[in-house]
């Protein structure tokens, strides 16, 4: 799955980056720019994932931040997206004309939906600033752009429409504990979606983001919703009750835009996979629903246990469980096997039992899903 920012994306942005300054040049940025960029970056990785001092803060207002988030947290976040959108079957299985992106910043994620099919975006933020942008950055795409703020009370617009995202929100939302707050916003968010309606959550893949979205997930089923992608089942997650050293994200691959590339570079941070923890879920459930009730999601990388055996752990019909094998033994799976990566779909015929969990055995086959 190739993963690529347009080259027309990363052009647009750097003009935005340019106009938010006041400066005419659409030039990319200079050395002296880019080092300029990269600290102020790290003013927004530590002041989100750190201390936290700009989470739910009004850090769009601040043009430098602002800057340094749409040359490199934009990218990112559409990526980010964009891999979620598609390994949930949006444009085969699925399709989605109309999207309402909540805390939309300046449009990332609802222009990885444009960029997969959508038609029209309405966007709702807090930050003035960052709702101008999105509309510069997505055009006559955007149906309506209306200033919002999640902690204090909002009115979901008249939808029904097709996907609800909220990309990086959660977090953001009434701290990082505040469960019953983030549960009452998605379910305010029932009066805009129909019954083939989807709700797309992406968070960051840190232990305490993963874990409280899992929490959510967990309370969400418990309220009637449906879990359709990246879950196959709609049991309790299994990934909380083994402990709290255990979590659920997904990661994968990408064709870093040279920006991105060079902020990294200077900063320190390695943005070589993208990573995040998400979900699609639906109040109702739906028919789109892509997972077949045998599927297996691969949720880890692979493993090499004292006994000199290769594991992945994959989750699904019987939990969450390791599959394991001898890759040293002429096991025709093992070629499959060998390339499965994080959140692959997979479905395991005549595999051996073993000791809590599957093995492969001479005649196992591992189909790629």
């Amino acid at each position: 799955m190739d993963i690529r920012l347009p080259i027309q994306r990363e052009n647009a942005l750097i003009q935005a980056w340019r106009a938010s300054m006041g400066a005419p040049e659409t030039s990319a940025p200079s050395p002296a720019e880019l080092n300029a960029l990269a600290r102020h970056v790290l003013r927004l990785q530590r002041g989100l994932t750190g201390s936290r001092e700009l989470a739910g803060a009004h850090y769009m207002d601040d043009p430098e931040l602002l800057g340094a988030y749409l040359l490199y947290y934009w990218p990112v976040s559409w990526a980010q997206t964009t891999r979620a959108l598609r390994l949930s079957g949006m444009g085969k299985t699925f399709r989605a004309s109309r999207v309402l992106d909540i805390g939309s910043g300046p449009g990332p994620a609802a222009a990885a939906m444009l960029d997969m099919g959508a038609e029209s975006v309405f966007l709702m933020d807090k930050s003035e600033s960052a709702l101008q942008l999105a509309k510069r950055l997505l055009g006559t795409s955007v149906a309506a752009a209306v200033r919002a703020d999640l902690e204090h009370g909002f009115s979901s617009p008249a939808g029904p429409f097709d996907i609800v995202s909220m990309c990086h929100v959660l977090n953001e939302l009434g701290g990082t504990t505040a469960l019953d707050k983030k549960l009452e916003v998605i379910e305010s968010l029932r009066t805009c979606m129909s019954k083939t309606s989807a709700l797309l959550i992406v968070e960051p893949a840190t232990l305490d983001s993963s874990r409280n979205l899992l929490a959510v997930r967990d309370r969400l089923v418990s309220a009637g919703w449906t879990i359709l992608s990246p879950c196959t089942q709609n049991f309790p997650c299994p990934a909380l009750s083994a402990g709290p050293q255990h979590s659920c994200h997904d990661q994968a691959s990408w064709t870093m835009p040279p920006l991105v590339e060079a902020l990294a570079q200077r900063t320190g941070l390695d943005r070589s996979m993208i990573k995040m923890s998400w979900l699609l879920a639906s109040p109702y459930g739906n028919a789109h629903q892509a997972q077949a009730s045998a599927a297996l999601r691969v949720v880890s990388d692979p493993m090499l246990n004292k006994a000199g055996r290769t594991r992945i752990l994959v989750c699904g019909q019987g939990g969450r469980f390791p599959l394991s094998t001898k890759l040293a033994e002429p096991i025709g799976a093992h070629a499959v096997f060998t390339r499965l990566k994080r959140y692959d779909l997979i479905q395991i015929h005549k595999p051996e039992a073993r000791e809590g969990g599957l093995g492969l055995g001479p005649d196992s086959i591992i189909e790629e899903l």
